[in-house]
C-alpha cells in the first residue's frame, strides 16, 4: 500500500504522521484491496473553530473512499477522519461478503 502525505503550507508533527500511518496500515490489514492512501492537511483561515482540516482518500480496487474532517488541531482531525474511514471500510467489507439479493442466469432450464 502506498501512503502519501500532503501538507503544502504546514509542518506537521512526526507523531501525527506516524499515528495516521499506523491506523491506515491497520485498515489495510482489514481490507487487502486498499492499494493507496492520500492524506491532506490543510488550514481554513476563515473558520473560527475547526480551522484544521484532514482529508483522506483511499483507493480500493475500482472504488475511492473520501473523508474530510475539521477540528481544532491536525491530530484530532486525522483521528476523526480515520474513524469515519474505518466505518466505511467495514461497510464495504460487509457488502462484499454478503450474497447478492437476486441471482440471475442466462441459462434456460
Amino acid at each position: 500500500m502506498t501512503i502519501e502525505f500532503h501538507a503544502p503550507y504546514h509542518k506537521i508533527k512526526e507523531q501525527v504522521i506516524e499515528h495516521v500511518k499506523k491506523k491506515l496500515l491497520e485498515l489495510h490489514h482489514c481490507n487487502k484491496q486498499i492499494v493507496r492512501a492520500e492524506v491532506y492537511f490543510k488550514e481554513n483561515a476563515e473558520a473560527k473553530d475547526g480551522a484544521k482540516i484532514c482529508e483522506i482518500e483511499l483507493t480500493v480496487y475500482g472504488d475511492s473512499l473520501f473523508v474530510r474532517r475539521h477540528a481544532n488541531n491536525f491530530k484530532q482531525a486525522a483521528k476523526e477522519a480515520i474513524e469515519a474511514l474505518r466505518t466505511e471500510v467495514n461497510k464495504q467489507i460487509k457488502q462484499q461478503t454478503q450474497p447478492p439479493d437476486t441471482v440471475t442466469s442466462t441459462v434456460r432450464v
